[in-house]
Formats: C-alpha cells, structure tokens, sequence
C-alpha cells in the first residue's frame, strides 16, 4: 500500500536543511506577521462588505426606512441579491488565481479591497432591486479571490504542517466580520435619517470605506514572492524557497498547465473535496446570512438584541477557529478533526426543526435554541481542516490554482443555493431550510469519509504508470527538480559570497516514494 499521509509526502519532498530550527521559527514568526495577518485583515473587511445583508435586512424592519420598504423588495428578491455576487465569484475564481501570481498579493489584494469598497459604498445610492442586483453582482468580481487566493498565497510561503492552524485563522475571519458587522448594523441603526440617509445606507457607506481606506497599509506590510521579496534578507530567502523542496508552488512555475487542470479534474478526489465541501458550506452560508433573521423570526428576539446575539455566537467560534486546527497540524489527523464538528452541528438543526413543526406543542424555551446555535458553528472549524487536507494534496502553482479553486467554488456555488433554502415564504419556521441541512451535514460526513480510499487508488495508479507515488509530473521531474531554478540562482548568489568548500549548499533527500 502507498503511504499517502501529509508527513511521508513531506518528508520525501524536503531537503535536509542546512540552518538552524531557531532561524526557520524567526522565518515563521515574520511570515506570520507580513502574510498571515494582513490576508485575515483583507478576509474580514471583504466579508464584511459581502455579508451585511443579513445584518441590513433587519435595521428598522417594517417600517418604511427599512432596506426591503426603501427598494420595494418582493419576495425572493432580497434571496437573489445575496446568491447573486456568487456567479461572478465562481466564474472569476481559476482567473483571480492566475492574476494574483502575475501581479503578487501585495499588488493584488489592495486592487480588489478599493475596488469592491467602491461597490459597495454605490449600493448606498441604489433606488431599486436592479441598482442592488447590479452592485451585488460586480460586488463578486474584486471579491472573487479572496479565499482562494489567501489559501494559494499561502502555499508559497507555509508548509503543509504550518497550513491548517493558518487556514483557521484565516477562516476566523468570517466569524470576526460577522460579529463587527452586528455590533456595527446596532451603532449604525442610530444614524437613520441623519444626513438625508436610512440607516442601511450608512452600512454600506461606512463598511465600503473601511475597504478603500484599509488598502493602503496593506500594500506596504504584505510581502510579494519568496523569490523576490525585499522584505527579507538574502539568508531569510534562502531558507523561505529551500524549506519546501521539490513539487512546492513557486513563482518560477508555471501559471496555467492544461495537463495540471486535466489531472485535476480527472482524479475522483477532486469530485469528493468538492461535495463534501459544499454540503457543508450550504449550511455554513445560511447561518452566516440568516442567523440573525431565524433569532429574530423564530425566537422572537427584537432587532437590537438579534443583531447583538449573533455577533456573541460568531466572537465564541473564533478561538475555536484557531485552536481546533492546530490540534489538527499537530497530529496530522484530517479525517475526524471534520467528521466531529460536523456532526456536533446535526442537533442544532435538529431541534429547530422540531420546534418550527411543532410552534405550538414544543417546550423548548427561547433561550435554549438561541443555545443550539453555538452547536451550529461547529461546523465552521470544519472547513480549514477540509482546505488544508486539499491544500496538501497539490503539487505546484499550477495544481495549487486549480485544485484550491476547485474546492472554493463549492463555497462560492454554496452561496448561491443556500440563500434560496430560507425564503420570505417558509419564515418564521424555515422548516425547509432546516431540514434540508440536516441531510446535506449527513451527506458530507459519508463523502468526506471516501477521500482517503481516493488518494489511496490516485497514488497507485501513479505508482503503476510512472513509478512514482507522488503527484509530480514524471520520476525525471522527481528527481531533477530538488529545488525551483529560483532556489539554484539564489543559492548561487550566495556561494559567489561564500569561501567555496564552506559555501551553501542544498543536499537533497534521494528517497524512493513508495
């Protein structure tokens, strides 16, 4: 049998380092700083902006400076304005990836934040559902790379074993939007009538802004490549590019590969990552968008205290956003680090269920099924360990590109359906909502529980058809391409400096891969 785990794969792909663990940890800790938290800053402004309709629906609620009254919203109108921004993004995902490693992500990220916090601050002006549909639309173009190319990002600069607690982290960044979102749409809603403007429209002003504003720091704290980054030292590169070893993703690779995208999506496993992920994200999304309209409909919460108990749900689920990956990382388990929380979130839905078919009948108080929630976002730290198991399983920039942004257009495609599950029409009770996540949460656990038996079969029919186990592109590759030319130039560079016998040098692990 072929040993497919993250820390064989690893272990094989890795040079034998010649610098101290102490340099790599200082590499990290900076790595952190300059990638990690600028690409959770972005994450959380660019929720922010996508997300707030749910938060906006419920500002004066009823009445006629109400976001629904103001634009003579009908049924299912306010439903397509949020699935509508994810056509756009699932169209632009596979080119968003490929222009972030054109321009690098300290080019790429402010670009997207001033465009879609242009955007959004002209919904503020909209007059009707068309002007709403229009901005939510192109709201999906600028915004279209933000997940996947944080996770893509991420891959030029973190191992695999550093990926899942920095996914996490990344990933918490819904749960912050989400809670400053609330705790704003409450300061907001005093705003309404100031200026000549409701209070939604103040939402999508001030929320825009902090985009467009939030840009210009960002430029100059993320860095570009490994290859060429300024920020660091010429030895900080070096160990930045030949920490990775072969089959990493560089900046030398190429951008698009049609035999990567072929291999892709011909492998089952593609297909696995992408159903298991986009049953749960339905689920995910829904609550996102409707938690505070479910409080408000269903538990009979008013505004105020709607918007204000879902952001404590969301504050909750973010130290579980990084704790929970980092067990993860450190046992290298994958499999019921998702399987667990996911099915932890079945009794919320559960109950709700329950308690919308019998309104009338059920002893279940208020206060309990506000609990319930909390159980529901459970199955948010379920998501970085699902990314960051893909994540390993791609070799390259361009099996990176296509494989990341094969699993994030479920979340995009998730989008899309999940706000057709909760209509105007099955309020206050979305049975069918409610009913239909609990199958699609049982679904994912079935799925997600086959990708081992997948990779299992990929790796020996590799292991049949090249001799190889690995997903590179043959053994020569395999075995020549023990650091990017990138590496070798830089390596060079450094031994110009050096006294010749004493210079760098990178000593590569010649392992068979079986």
């Amino acid at each position: 049998m072929v040993d497919t785990s993250e820390d064989r794969i690893e272990r094989l792909n890795t040079m034998e380092p010649d610098w101290e663990a102490k340099e790599e940890r200082a590499l990290v800790r900076k790595l952190d700083l300059r990638v990690l938290f600028p690409c959770v800053v972005i994450y959380v402004l660019a929720y922010l902006d996508r997300s707030n309709l749910g938060n906006v629906k419920i500002l004066q609620k009823g009445g006629p400076d109400s976001l629904e009254t103001s634009l003579n919203l009908k049924n299912g109108d306010f439903n397509w304005a949020v699935s509508i921004a994810y056509f756009t993004v699932t169209a632009m995902l596979i080119p968003a990836t490929l222009l972030l490693k054109k321009l690098s992500a300290k080019i790429f990220f402010p670009i997207c934040m001033v465009l879609w916090g242009a955007i959004v601050m002209s919904m503020g002006a909209c007059s009707n559902s068309g002007g709403l549909f229009a901005a939510r639309f192109f709201l999906g173009v600028p915004e279209a790379g933000v997940i996947t190319c944080g996770i893509m990002f991420f891959s030029f600069w973190y191992k695999p074993s550093e990926r899942a607690i920095r996914i996490g982290i990344f990933y918490s960044s819904n749960s912050i939007a989400q809670a400053i979102s609330g705790f704003l749409a409450v300061g907001i809603d005093h705003l309404n009538g100031h200026g000549g403007l409701k209070s939604w429209q103040w939402v999508f002003i001030i929320e825009g802004a902090m985009s467009i504003f939030c840009a210009i720091p960002i430029y100059f704290i993320l860095l570009t490549f490994p290859e060429d980054s300024t920020a660091l030292s010429d030895r900080e590169r070096y160990i930045a590019i030949n920490r990775f070893g072969r089959g990493s993703t560089r900046k030398t690779d190429v951008s698009w590969d049609t035999m990567a995208f072929i291999r892709i999506m011909t492998r089952p496993s593609t297909y696995a990552f992408f159903l298991s992920y986009i049953c749960i994200a339905i689920a995910a999304v829904a609550q996102a968008t409707f938690l505070p309209t479910i409080l408000k409909s269903l538990m009979k919460f008013d505004t105020t205290k709607a918007n204000i108990y879902t952001a404590i749900v969301n504050i909750v689920a973010v130290p579980l956003y990084w704790t929970y990956p980092l067990h993860s990382d450190w046992t290298r388990e994958r499999m019921w680090h998702f399987i667990v929380p996911v099915a932890a979130s079945v009794p919320c839905y559960a109950v709700w269920t329950y308690a919308g078919s019998h309104p009338n009948e059920h002893t279940i108080s208020y206060i309990s099924m506000y609990g319930m929630a909390f159980l529901g976002q459970l199955l948010l730290v379920a998501q970085p360990v699902l990314l960051s198991y893909r994540s390993s399983t791609l070799y390259g920039a361009a099996e990176q590109a296509v494989g990341t942004s094969t699993a994030v257009a479920s979340l995009s495609i998730a989008s899309i359906i999940a706000p057709q599950m909760y209509p105007n029409s099955d309020a206050p009770y979305y049975l069918q909502g409610f009913t239909a996540t609990v199958s699609l949460l049982a679904a994912s656990i079935v799925i997600y529980a086959t990708i081992p038996f997948f990779l299992q079969l990929e790796a020996s029919q590799r292991k049949k058809k090249t001799g190889h186990a690995l997903p590179l592109q043959s053994l020569e590759d395999s075995e020549n391409s023990q650091v990017s030319a990138a590496a070798m130039a830089e390596l060079h560079q450094l031994n110009q400096l050096g006294d010749g016998e004493n210079s760098l040098k990178p000593k590569a692990v010649h392992e068979e891969t079986v």
